[in-house]
């Protein structure tokens, strides 16, 4: 062995590698092997060819009793007498029949029924004892007189009928067995799937909502002003003393104005409690609170501070022009 084909260290050859790989091949066969759509493919097509090839032995036996029959049942006629012609049916006859009993034989026989009753095997037992009988008679008639019987002859002719209506039990035996194996397939392999659920009905399309009315866009300054505490409670409190653009009266000992309520933003208590103390204190400086004040709270855009000190400026606040 050349030094390609080993790994001294891990111990892996060709060898090695290709059982490897054989074994996976294996494994995934396994579960394919007995797929019962597999199975049942594989005995189909087994039936298929068996019972073709056991009916070409049956119709070769079946010309060779029919000629026997003809010669029992036609005797010393002519073929001008339709009783020759007519000798031939009786044999396919007879054969039909017993092959058309088998075959539903085998089908009830495949569903575990069986056909309980005396006349179905008398009857079968009766095309094949009058097949039988009729093949053979002929090869005795020397008997009679002073002629010697062919015991070839005689062998054939009553081997041969039994062989035939041996065949005819065994084509519908074998069908009846292969739909047993794939029927056990099919059994087994639903006891051991899931059944799958089965798809829910379509629901009725709901009918078209009315058109909702659109709800108010925030205002830039209520969405900036929000985005300063996310976690703070932003419900506005209906206190009926509490007026858009309006100071409350102050208290005694708290501040000069009283607390700020913008009309047109929402704001956190946080927010307007910084407010009311800036105003309060621009207040007592003698002015109102101006767009400078509130970014340096806040941080607002400047557009966005303007708009909210003139809502909340003082008009006339000590002679001082409202900023």
């Amino acid at each position: 062995m050349s030094k390609s084909d080993t790994e001294p260290a891990s111990g892996r050859t060709r060898r090695v590698s290709e059982l490897e790989r054989r074994i996976a091949e294996s494994r995934h066969l396994r579960s394919l092997v007995r797929d019962p759509d597999l199975v049942a493919v594989r005995m189909d097509t087994s039936r298929r060819r068996t019972v073709a090839g056991l009916w070409v032995f049956l119709a070769t036996g079946l010309v060779f009793t029919t000629t026997g029959v003809q010669d029992f049942l036609a005797g010393n006629r002519a073929m001008t007498d339709p009783m020759w012609w007519a000798a031939w049916t009786v044999e396919p006859m007879f054969a039909g029949l017993l092959i058309v009993l088998l075959n539903f034989e085998a089908t009830i026989l495949a569903h575990g029924i069986a056909p309980e009753a005396a006349w179905w095997s008398r009857l079968k037992h009766v095309l094949l004892g009058s097949t039988l009988f009729m093949n053979v008679v002929p090869q005795l008639a020397p008997l009679l007189g002073a002629g010697s019987v062919n015991l070839g002859s005689l062998a054939v002719h009553a081997i041969i009928p039994v062989i035939v209506y041996g065949l005819a039990e065994v084509i519908p035996i074998i069908q009846a067995r292969s739909r047993a194996v794939i029927l056990a397939s099919y059994e087994n392999a639903d006891h051991h799937t899931p059944a799958e659920t089965p798809p829910k009905p379509p629901e009725a399309a709901p009918s078209a909502p009315a058109p909702a009315e659109p709800e108010p866009e925030p205002t830039p300054v209520e969405s900036a002003a929000s985005s300063l505490d996310s976690g703070a409670d932003t419900r506005e409190h209906t206190d009926p003393s509490e007026v858009s653009g309006e100071t409350e009266p102050a208290a005694a000992g708290s501040a000069v104005l009283g607390r700020v309520r913008p009309s047109s933003v929402r704001l956190p208590e946080h927010v307007v409690d910084k407010l009311t103390d800036a105003r309060n204190e621009a207040y007592r400086s003698g002015r109102s609170l101006t767009a400078a004040d509130i970014q340096r709270l806040l941080k607002l855009p400047e557009t966005l501070a303007t708009q909210l000190a003139t809502e909340l400026a003082i008009p006339d606040t000590n002679g001082h022009p409202v900023s």
